[in-house]
């Protein structure tokens, strides 16, 4: 009988977080579906918006709404102009953005923290599964390539494991200010440190890397200045060669199974390398240990972390290549900025100018600078309410591992599009985003006739591609 009671309760507990499991169901779901799917993404706005309406009322930002709203309207415009109607754009994808953070609005303190936490989860497991696809992967087939994992594209991967990273650093800050006792399931949360960090090195993309280390730098910069100063200089070197300690080792863990796998006759390797890995997690909190209790240890590996760089180099030497290349694809995109300010050029139009255009074809859809591209195709109206988007997110009091998260992910949609991947775009405002603070209240009425318009516009959406589709 106390068995089923507790079954009951569980079940009674899991209903009382709807909306959270409703949230993290959507991040797993579009973690898959690349830049977007019309069907998919409209289904689940539907459904979304479904669950909105029967949440409590909450507390938004209106200064991150409003202007994700208006960079969705000015999207549709774009595409109305371009194409005779809204559907043929990024309307109906992008819409998923304000929707969601609409949702994170009705969520208590106690329930956007374990949000967080699931999010780290999920960021560990498709780190894990990327590492273990590698892995068979290279025996199998005796051939190694970067790690796409499930969205399907390295550098999408490596900003997607980057905000992970940056994400599970201030969970576990936030649960040793509150001397949380470490029980229950995300007791295990330290371990996905060194799954995440390996995952990151097999992507080998080196702008992943470059927006980490000004993430970290700027952690490192808010935790030594300022009226709040955490740490003093001395404190924060230390803690500075914590960090690239730990990063040193699972970075250049993961650049081993690279080499392995690539450079040698004998990929089987990467076999023993699973193990020591695995070794590696059950062992990674005693490292920590050490590298607190001795810190010229710290200091000493975190040198190395300068080779583990190198090395990353020398295995992609063609990322300098490629980094000349995305100068020469903004120049290109600078140029038509003017072409149409107001509603820019049309959505996914700028890839055939560039086609016809006497310069170098870059054959990709994305311009890789996001506000760069988001001027060029929907107009500088969108452009400009995404920067607002973005200095919302900044003037908020957030912790400063978030901060220096959302930095690292404004740092690399300066050089590549990971904005676009719906995936990873919801996990950074799941992991970043806190629309309760500095937010103005909404009543239960006002917040059921928002969700309702939302379901509208996918609905129509979804009715519009189902007759397009069938022509």
């Amino acid at each position: 009988m106390d068995h089923r009671t507790e079954i009951v309760h569980r079940i009674d507990d899991i209903i009382d977080h709807y909306m959270v499991i409703s949230i993290f169901m959507a991040l797993f779901i579009l973690t898959w579906v690349g830049v977007g799917d019309v069907p998919i993404v409209c289904v689940l706005g539907l459904i979304l918006c479904a669950a909105g309406c029967s949440g409590r009322c909450g507390q938004t930002d209106l200064r991150v709404l409003i202007p994700l709203v208006v960079y969705d309207l000015a999207n549709m415009a774009s595409s109305y102009a371009a194409y005779g109607n809204i559907t043929d754009g990024y309307g109906a994808l992008h819409l998923i953005f304000p929707v969601l953070y609409l949702l994170m609005s009705c969520l208590e303190k106690g329930e956007l923290l374990l949000l967080r936490r699931l999010c780290v989860v999920w960021a560990g497991i498709t780190a894990a599964a990327g590492i273990i696809s590698f892995v068979f992967r290279a025996v199998t087939r005796g051939s190694a390539a970067r790690l796409g994992g499930f969205l399907g594209n390295p550098n999408a991967l490596g900003i997607f494991l980057v905000v992970g990273w940056f994400l599970l650093m201030n969970c576990l800050e936030e649960q040793h200010k509150q001397e949380e006792q470490r029980t229950g399931w995300y007791s295990a949360l330290p371990y996905a440190e060194p799954v995440l960090l390996i995952g990151l090195a097999l992507t080998l993309s080196m702008g992943s890397f470059v927006a980490m280390a000004a993430g970290i730098s700027a952690v490192l910069i808010m935790k030594c200045t300022g009226k709040k100063a955490e740490l003093s200089v001395r404190e924060t070197a230390r803690f500075a060669c914590r960090i690239l300690a730990r990063a040193s080792l699972g970075v250049g863990t993961g650049i081993l199974f690279y080499l392995a796998a690539s450079r040698t006759s004998v990929p089987q390797i990467c076999l023993l390398l699973f193990v020591y890995a695995a070794a590696v997690v059950i062992l990674w909190r005693k490292y920590d240990l050490f590298l607190q209790v001795y810190p010229k240890m710290a200091a000493g590996i975190s040198a190395v972390g300068i080779l583990v760089a190198g090395a990353a180099v020398v295995v992609r030497p063609s990322s300098v290549a490629t980094f000349s290349e995305r100068l020469q694809m903004m120049r290109n995109g600078i140029g038509y900025l003017t072409a149409n300010p107001l509603l820019g050029v049309g959505p996914y139009r700028w890839r055939i100018l560039n086609l016809q255009d006497g310069d170098i074809y870059f054959n990709t859809w994305h311009i890789h600078n996001v506000p760069i591209h988001v001027g060029v195709e929907f107009g500088w109206i969108a452009m400009g309410m995404l920067i607002l988007v973005a200095a919302g997110f900044f003037r908020k009091k957030a912790e400063p591992w978030r901060k220096a998260g959302f930095t690292a992910f404004c740092i690399h949609n300066m050089m590549d599009t990971g904005f676009f991947y719906l995936g990873i775009t919801t996990l950074v405002m799941l992991a970043f985003g806190n629309p309760s603070e500095r937010g103005k209240g909404l009543k239960s009425g006002a917040l059921k006739i928002c969700f309702g318009v939302f379901a509208a516009f996918f609905a129509f959406h979804l009715c519009f591609y189902a007759v397009h589709f069938n022509r």
